[in-house]
């Protein structure tokens, strides 16, 4: 077992820092060896960076230059908006301009705005209908718990399944109403995709009766369902 878990318990015992009785059960897991879970080493990394991280000194921050626009310019850039309109609602040009104007950009009083807004509102008042909402990808990624309510003490029982593409493992956690990381491990995947673990509701953090959420984030894939829990 490292030894800075044990110097950073100690420390926060010197300081009487977080909860006295889970500091001492992690102090004699690490001074006997034993098994220390990913829930407690994030416990003792949060008082940590509480207690005794150093602030970062903050950064001036740099005023932005002030960019001047002359009348010139801003009338040429009308002129260009005008044309540009003016070849959109034409039906003839509708299909062959969007690819041309993707890339393109219009510089007015120092800011950038780009040509597809424009494009929008061409579009919407030449009378082009609007095609629909386009559908929402789809994801592989699946959560559940076995209750929707909890006690203090209880077994959560979590399992899902996700894409093996994306990687052998998945990170699951649990937050209270605070959102305060009060929960977290990383779960191996089966071959099939499927995975499943099980947490203690109880401890530092479930001080308080509520809405806690459980979430899952495997690759690019995330996923939020929410529990009852009773103190």
């Amino acid at each position: 077992m490292s030894d800075s878990i044990l110097d950073d318990v100690k420390k926060l015992l010197d300081a009487e820092a977080g909860d006295k009785s889970v500091l001492e059960q992690i102090k004699r897991a690490a001074e006997n060896n034993e098994v220390i879970s990913n829930y407690e080493r994030n416990y003792v990394a949060k008082l940590i960076d509480e207690h005794f991280k150093v602030p970062e000194p903050e950064l001036e921050s740099e005023q932005e230059p002030s960019v001047e626009t002359t009348q010139e310019e801003i009338t040429t850039t009308k002129e260009q908006m005008a044309k540009i309109i003016e070849d959109i609602s034409t039906p003839t040009l509708i299909e062959s301009k969007p690819q041309i104007l993707k890339n393109t950009k219009i510089m007015v009083g120092g800011g950038v705005i780009a040509v597809a807004i424009i494009v929008a509102v061409a579009i919407g008042l030449s009378g082009i209908q609007d095609l629909g909402p386009v559908a929402s990808p789809i994801t592989g990624l699946t959560l559940s718990s076995d209750q929707l309510s909890y006690n203090r003490g209880d077994i959560i029982s979590i399992s899902g399944k996700s894409k093996t593409s994306l990687g052998n493992s998945i990170s699951l956690s649990i937050e209270n109403e605070e959102a305060e990381l009060i929960w977290a491990e990383d779960v191996a995947l089966k071959d099939s995709g499927a995975f499943s673990t099980l947490a203690i509701a109880g401890g530092p953090g479930w001080e308080k009766s509520g809405t806690y959420k459980l979430k899952a984030e495997h690759g690019s894939e995330k996923k939020e369902i929410s529990f009852n829990f009773k103190n």
